[in-house]
């Protein structure tokens, strides 16, 4: 039998409140990375000591708030998190300007920040199972990847601009906190709109055991793999590659930072060109299979971070900054392909907590990438080494993209019924209003 389920109009501004609030809470992130010179002096630290425990004490609770961030989705929706997880992201840089001359009072309120990034990470699955039919849900996957590139983009131009604006660090980030204001009005105003075609699960619902039937899927564990060795290249990428394009030989290749900053803004715009050009690939060229999108962007963006290495390639302008576009645009077909794959082959109310597995333990794959590429760069003095692991580990992401297909069967009635070894969409025109799902 069939039921038929009616996706409201409604859900395409839900698709705009999820950028802003993925972008607010990656400015947030990174915001504090431009100005860290003048915070640490002003907190009487080092700027390694402030690095580690500003910066990497908040990616370690964010990616452990990923684990717990689906399946608070996935219970209370998405509404009720990401209200939460906002609040959680705004207050304390609001708090800054009076508490913020104790370093323990501004790590403590890092950590309170990592704990909100989870629930948005996790909320586009369930935003792209819950609000939007199966041939839009690559679509929904590729605007988050833009908009965290967005943010990205936003939180290195802005906090220098609100530093000299305020006059203070502490200020700086108190003004960048708007955002997250801006989009916790806008979550308010979803509560004036239509639900979501696939409601919120219930108790009974949330402790159904298919979460468990879906981790026993050992394609569950191949996503959460391929996320893994996505979060290794997207790391060590964003983290060495300046370096190496700003240090002089034999380092680097001695562009300065100046132009190396240009060059890695333009990375950034290819990037969130990518993540949107992906969800259409995804639907409208591979009509819904992740498979073959996920693995062209592997290889090109292995196959344009290699090449970086080759003089013919960094002596010619047009040659390096093709391969930076190129390695940006590819690199970002990646994570939309694998949580649009959790979209349409696993149950809504399931879809939180899957992508918390994986944006949880992904975020280990990113520390990992960072720490294993400093350890080659300190170890040979240049950065031919760290580069040559990037790609291997793009290569790696290939091979396991080969290997992924569909679940071998349902794991409940919401589950498209799909045939053994096909990666395909669940299919039929939905009109962007209705389609019909398949019961068992």
């Amino acid at each position: 039998m069939s039921e038929v389920v009616a996706y409201s109009r409604f859900r395409w501004f839900v698709l705009l409140v999820q950028c802003m609030a993925t972008s607010s809470s990656v400015v947030v992130m990174i915001a504090p990375a431009s100005l860290i010179g003048v915070l640490a002096r002003d907190l009487g630290v080092s700027v390694g000591v402030a690095t580690g425990s500003l910066m990497g004490s908040f990616n370690l609770v964010m990616a452990l708030s990923s684990l717990v961030g689906g399946a608070v989705c996935d219970r209370y929706g998405v509404i009720k998190a990401y209200a939460g997880s906002l609040l959680l992201l705004g207050t304390p840089f609001l708090a800054l300007p009076w508490v913020g001359h104790s370093f323990a009072c501004v790590v403590a309120l890092r950590l309170i920040q990592g704990l909100g990034v989870g629930c948005i990470l996790s909320s586009v699955v369930v935003i792209a199972t819950s609000w939007f039919p199966p041939e839009q849900r690559g679509i929904v996957t590729g605007f988050q990847g833009m908009s965290s590139t967005l943010g990205l983009a936003v939180g290195f131009m802005a906090a220098p601009a609100a530093l000299a604006s305020t006059g203070t660090w502490q200020g700086a980030l108190a003004l960048l906190s708007v955002g997250c204001l801006v989009a916790l009005v806008l979550v308010l105003a979803m509560l004036a709109g239509p639900g979501p075609a696939v409601a919120p699960c219930t108790a009974e619902e949330f402790e159904d055991g298919a979460f468990s039937r879906a981790c026993r899927q050992p394609v569950t564990w191949l996503v959460v793999a391929i996320m893994f060795s996505f979060a290794w290249v997207y790391a060590a990428f964003n983290d060495l590659t300046p370096g190496y394009l700003a240090i002089a030989p034999p380092v680097g290749i001695g562009l300065g930072p100046q132009l190396g900053g240009k060059l890695m803004m333009m990375v950034q715009f290819a990037a969130m060109t990518g993540s949107v050009t992906s969800g259409y690939v995804i639907e409208k060229v591979f009509r819904g299979s992740t498979r073959p999108v996920i693995m062209i962007g592997y290889l090109l963006f292995g196959a344009a971070t290699l090449s970086l290495v080759f003089p013919i390639v960094h002596t010619r302008m047009p040659g390096l900054a093709g391969c930076l576009v190129a390695a940006g645009f590819f690199e970002a077909w990646v994570i939309p392909g694998a949580l649009a794959f959790y979209s349409v082959h696993y149950p809504a109310h399931i879809a939180g907590r899957l992508a918390g597995l994986s944006f949880g333990i992904g975020g280990f794959g990113g520390t990992l990438g960072v720490i294993v590429g400093a350890f080659a760069l300190h170890h040979t003095g240049n950065y031919h080494v760290s580069i040559f692991i990037v790609g291997a580990a793009a290569l790696t992401g290939l091979v396991l993209a080969a290997g992924l297909r569909a679940p071998a069967s349902p794991l409940c009635e919401l589950m498209p019924a799909l045939g053994e070894g096909d990666d395909q969409g669940s299919g039929g025109d939905a009109g962007g209003i209705a389609v019909p799902i398949k019961a068992e």
